[in-house]
């Protein structure tokens, strides 16, 4: 892919599904979507929040990396190629 489009790409992903705000106003978003995982296990898996809570476990020391990657950080690159793809298709 041309320099170019690969830029264009990133715009699309950093502005049309919010990432870029992920970034900004030193990572408001994301400490919000830290509050909201947290939340979210606290209700629908309890004993996992619990034992997370029991560890001193908080999101933040292990959901940075996903957030920020799209869920992407541990894949293969060919794997994260079509993860891409599917987002950018919908």
């Amino acid at each position: 892919m041309p320099e170019e489009q690969a830029f264009c790409v990133l715009v699309k992903i950093m502005y049309d599904y919010k990432l870029r705000d992920l970034y900004k106003n030193n990572f408001e978003d994301l400490h919000c979507k830290f509050y909201q995982l947290e939340k979210l296990m606290q209700e629908q898996l309890p004993d996992l929040y619990n034992h997370f809570c029991d560890l001193n476990l908080e999101a933040h020391m292990y959901a940075s990396q996903w957030f920020l990657t799209l869920f992407t950080a541990k894949f293969p690159l060919c794997m994260v190629f079509h993860i891409i793809d599917l987002l950018l298709c919908e």
